[in-house]
């Protein structure tokens, strides 16, 4: 197996990853309360939303807009991507 790019960018573990349908961008969630929308090709972080906890997991919705994120809390945030 051959890694094709590391992300970095988190500062504690991440504990869920979704890849947007098209496979442009993935979506990460981590111990550091960020969810991050990353660039595959480029590595960069395009976008970043904070929560009050851990967010331990995260989906993207089959048109690649809407992601859904659940947080440690209990908390289940609906977020939408524009501009991407």
């Amino acid at each position: 197996m051959v890694a094709l790019q590391t992300l970095e960018g988190h500062t504690g573990g991440v504990n869920a990853v979704a890849v947007t349908p098209d496979g442009k961008h993935a979506i990460s969630g981590s111990d550091d309360n960020t969810l991050r929308v990353w660039d595959i090709a480029s590595g960069e972080i395009i976008a970043s939303f904070s929560g009050d906890g851990f967010l331990h997991a995260c989906a993207i919705s089959p048109d690649g807009r809407t992601i859904v994120a659940g947080e440690a809390s209990g908390r289940v945030h609906f977020l939408r991507l524009m501009g991407v």
